[in-house]
């Protein structure tokens, strides 16, 4: 057994001894060689032990203490006892490598005294193994002899001091005598029941050292017949009778090592021995059992157990157990879970990343159903050093469902991680975003956050808006804080407010003259186009602000009506019709002007009951009709020509001698609309000269040109 005289390659040894005895020192040390067990899918943590091959004295004249330690640890194999890794010779030193383990002296004082409980049954039990089942002797059962594993699990060590149960004689303890833990002496110094009587020495240092030397303290922490047991080891294992000491597989049945919490440990240690039915009746029972006690002391000392590969792919486990155990009670099915999230990060965490670490198809499978449970409580650089490289590594797997899995679980990572670092390579925008400005404003999506039908309410009203959504899409909470919005849904999914806000709560001026209202004209028109352009919301307004717009478009068609008619009779020249266009821009200004002189005082809108309104079923009624005055002297309308301000004016220019008179000759007829613009202060009138004339041009022809009259020379 074991792998004498091999050297573990690239094996790394720290140059500070942990500890030193007469024998030897320990040395931490790491091993770069790549494990798939549970301790890890990295390099191997151990412990070096150094001693000289010649030690002085009787008893080491046949065999050293290195070499009899290391014979003895490669022949009785046992979980509590010390695990033997290696061992080699260098430089006239023996060297034997185990698993990563402490002196129990140097952590005892910060043993709980659950801990101490479960570390003195494990001893118990290696030492039941060692005794009556292997046959062997243990001369030196003491403090010293016991190390603490990473996880906390107490391990016998001394085996330079164990003897075949044949090989032991009165010579053999007198020679032994010098080298053995004084108080672990039995006085008798006979052969039988000396183990016993070291025991429960070594029971009764601990328990008074622990919890600062305090017993009742360690009873009342939590572990029952602390005083009791202590009461058995000073009266029945250290009786002066030897052959009435019992048995130390007797002890084992003492109720201080047979509470809840102590059977629920052992019986997950001893988990590979027990049968399928033992398996089922006590995983089926197991979560409840565990809330009986402290999460932290379930977690520090259980943790470990509950994460193994035995409990994992347990099918009994796997419904009672890992649910419980790989959530958080911060989810919503946290009331049922074991730990919290501090209890978790601390405790779980670390054992979760080490098998995750695990290339075992069916442990990452179960490990990546509870992905986000614990994906969550890691950092950015614990992502990508411990989870990612490992997602990376599943989806090369042949197994269709392990990849399904894990691309899932990397479509999870992106929103944390960003799409750049999970799935690597360069990233260009290959869609764009089509939805207009006011669906994603930051009110839009403030307020709204579902996406939403975007086909209006026709006919409806406040009352029965929620009834006759046509697509049952989301509206505002009514308890909500948020503004009201409209009564219908704008068709570029999102409320714009803005629009409703310059329409109806724009201030009042009434004390502006005339040159201001004048003035202001062209640019109320203009901010609403810009309102109309950027936002669609204008559409929205409710029936009294449409009532309203249509009377002021009658009061404006009365007095263009008016205008035209006196502009009529006072021309001297004969009279033309205006064009469509023009017409229409004359209606624009005088509208302006009279929305202008409108707004000098306030408006109040008495807002009718719902049973009074009148709905405009015809929209032709909203439009802007424009009125053609006629000649008095005709009683038929003359028609009307489209096309009269396109007819080119052809002039020739003559040349003048400097001293004749120059005499102009203007059109009148070309400025009728004009005028009327002029009185309006169109403000279009740059946008509105067609094909203008180049005053560097040589020929004179003017295509329409509204804007600059024709002038002839003669």
């Amino acid at each position: 057994m074991g792998n004498e005289g091999s050297k573990l390659k690239g094996l790394v040894i720290d140059k500070n001894a942990v500890e030193v005895n007469d024998f030897w020192a320990l040395y931490n040390a790491e091993s770069p060689t790549l494990c798939n067990n549970e301790e890890g899918g990295g390099g191997q943590l151990l412990s070096i032990f150094k001693g000289e091959i010649l030690v002085k004295g009787q008893l080491w004249v046949v065999q050293g203490p290195m070499e009899r330690a290391i014979k003895n640890l490669m022949i009785y194999r046992h979980p509590y006892i010390l695990k033997y890794m290696s061992t080699w010779e260098q430089s006239g030193q023996k060297h034997l490598a185990t698993e990563r383990v402490r002196p129990l002296s140097d952590v005892l004082s910060q043993q709980s005294d659950i801990q101490i409980c479960l570390g003195l049954r494990t001893i118990l039990c290696s030492l039941i193994f060692l005794i009556e089942k292997a046959l062997a002797r243990h001369l030196n059962i003491c403090t010293q002899s016991i190390y603490v594993t990473d996880k906390g699990s107490w391990r016998l060590a001394g085996f330079e001091y164990v003897w075949k149960a044949k090989e032991m004689n009165k010579q053999l303890l007198e020679l032994a005598h010098g080298f053995r833990q004084p108080l672990a002496i039995d006085p008798a110094n006979i052969e039988h029941g000396l183990e016993q009587f070291a025991f429960a020495t070594l029971c009764e240092q601990i328990l008074a050292k622990s919890s600062a030397g305090q017993a009742e303290k360690t009873a009342t922490a939590g572990t029952p017949h602390v005083q009791e047991f202590r009461d058995y080891c000073s009266t029945h294992l250290k009786h002066q009778t030897t052959e009435l000491r019992p048995k130390l597989s007797a002890v084992l049945l003492h109720p201080y090592f047979n509470h809840e919490f102590v059977l629920i440990h052992s019986f997950l240690f001893e988990l590979p021995l027990k049968s399928v039915q033992e398996r089922q009746q006590f995983f089926s029972t197991l979560i409840e059992r565990l809330r009986c006690f402290d999460e932290q002391v379930v977690a520090s000392q259980l943790a470990s157990d509950l994460l193994s590969r035995m409990v994992l792919l347990d099918p009994t486990a796997q419904h009672s157990v890992t649910p419980y155990v790989l959530r958080t009670k911060t989810d919503n099915a946290g009331a049922a879970a074991l730990f919290s999230p501090q209890t978790y990060v601390e405790y779980l965490l670390p054992h979760v990343l080490k098998m995750f670490r695990l290339r075992d198809a069916q442990i990452r499978l179960i490990l990546l159903d509870y992905f986000m449970e614990y994906v969550r409580l890691l950092s950015d650089e614990q992502l990508l050093t411990e989870i990612l490289p490992h997602l990376q590594l599943g989806m090369n797997d042949t197994n269709d469902v392990l990849v399904a899995k894990t691309l899932r679980s990397l479509a999870d990572l992106v929103p944390i991680l960003g799409a750049a670092t999970v799935l690597g390579g360069d990233r260009r925008r290959c869609f764009s975003d089509g939805r207009p400005h006011a669906a994603v404003s930051s009110e839009s999506a403030a307020q709204w956050t579902e996406p939403r039908s975007i086909t209006p309410l026709m006919n409806g009203s406040a009352v029965d808006a929620v009834d006759y959504m046509v697509s049952g899409s989301p509206l505002p909470s009514v308890e909500s804080n948020a503004a009201p919005m409209s009564l219908r849904l704008s068709p570029d999914g999102g409320e714009d407010d803005r629009s409703l806000t310059n329409l109806n709560e724009k201030p009042l001026d009434s004390n502006s003259d005339s040159a201001d209202s004048t003035t202001s004209s062209a640019a109320h028109e203009q901010t609403l186009v810009n309102d109309e352009e950027e936002a669609w919301s204008d559409w929205e307004n409710t029936d009294e602000l449409q009532r309203l717009h249509v009377k002021q478009q009658e009061e404006a068609l009365d007095e263009l009506n008016l205008s035209n008619v006196e502009t009529q009779s006072s021309t001297s020249t004969q009279a033309t019709q205006p064009s469509i266009a023009d017409s229409f821009r004359t209606a624009c200004s005088n509208l302006s002007t009279v929305a202008t002189t409108t707004k000098a005082a306030p408006v109040v809108v008495n807002n009718p009951p719902q049973s009074q309104r009148k709905l405009i079923d015809d929209l032709s009624a909203l439009d802007i009709q424009v009125q053609l005055t006629t000649p008095s002297n005709t009683t038929e309308p003359a028609e009307f020509d489209f096309f009269k301000d396109m007819e080119p004016v052809i002039e020739t220019k003559s040349t003048l001698p400097a001293n004749d008179s120059e005499v102009v000759q203007i059109d009148v007829s070309r400025f009728a609309a004009s005028a009327s613009l002029a009185n309006g202060h169109d403000t279009d009138a740059e946008a509105d000269q067609g094909w203008g004339h180049d005053e560097d041009d040589e020929d004179d022809v003017v295509w329409g040109n509204d804007a600059e009259p024709a002038v002839s020379v003669s």
